[in-house]
């Protein structure tokens, strides 16, 4: 099925290569332009508040030769118009003369979505002087509760006021490095050391504190998952002021710390 969909794409992007070289008249398609959904499948996310505008996008086998108006009407699934979603000016739009793709703006609210559990939409695609490829011309939705998040990367530490119970031992630092957040899923991420430097300061721990997750959850960050000692992670204070994100972690052991991690790519977004 993957293929497929990579062949789809592969013609899409060819056909939309409407001239050759000087010299020559061959097209690499002289066939109708037939239309057809550039996504089979897709999910579209919602945040808490407010609503997200997910792009349904419309294409044809070649460009048209004059502009021509699409419809997406709806023929199946359980989510509700006005609750869960909102099709922008009538599901309709127009595709120029000369191209060969459109977008259907469809609003999505997820203050009454789910996580986990999905609401559907499918729909049809009509058009009264574009006939139909045969293949794609329906498309199905998955609804979903989330935004999306982007903060895999690489971002340099500064841990200040760390603390174990053990011993006791407080580091007043600040403890200097780099850690790393690799994706996970949407919104989940792997921290290459949660406790930002601390661990390696105090006696008889590992040098890095390993196995626990930070989640963005439309801006709300918390940590998931124990670490290799089985102890839990707990999120605090969390400030965002330009490229530097400050916050304080808890560990259900008693260890504590206040870290800053600096973006060298631009600002953070807004976190909490």
């Amino acid at each position: 099925m993957k293929n497929i969909f990579k062949f789809v794409y592969l013609l899409f992007a060819l056909f939309a290569i409407s001239s050759c070289e000087d010299g020559t008249e061959n097209s690499m398609y002289d066939g109708d332009a037939t239309s057809f959904f550039l996504d089979k499948f897709a999910v579209a996310k919602g945040p808490d508040v407010g609503y997200k505008d997910f792009d349904i996008k419309i294409g044809t086998m070649s460009p048209l030769n004059s502009a021509a108006d699409f419809e997406i009407k709806r023929i199946g699934g359980d989510a509700v118009a006005g609750t869960h979603y909102e099709i922008l000016n009538g599901g309709k739009v127009q595709i120029a003369a000369g191209s060969n793709l459109g977008i259907v703006k469809l609003r999505v609210y997820g203050a009454q979505l789910s996580q986990t559990i999905a609401k559907t939409l499918v729909f049809d695609l009509v058009s009264p002087s574009v006939k139909k490829a045969n293949y794609n011309t329906t498309i199905s939705l998955s609804l979903i509760f989330g935004c999306d998040s982007s903060l895999e990367g690489t971002y340099q530490y500064s841990t200040v006021n760390a603390f174990a119970p053990d011993a006791p031992t407080n580091v007043p630092g600040p403890v200097t490095g780099n850690v790393t957040f690799t994706k996970v899923s949407d919104g989940l991420y792997q921290i290459s050391d949660s406790s930002f430097g601390a661990f390696a300061l105090f006696p008889g721990y590992a040098a890095t504190s390993t196995g626990v997750r930070i989640e963005d959850l439309c801006g709300k960050l918390s940590f998931k998952t124990p670490n290799q000692y089985g102890d839990t992670f707990v999120i605090s204070n969390v400030v965002v002021n330009g490229n530097k994100l400050t916050f304080k972690w808890t560990t259900s052991y008693g260890e504590y710390g206040t870290t800053t991690l600096t973006k060298s790519d631009g600002n953070w977004p807004a976190l909490n």
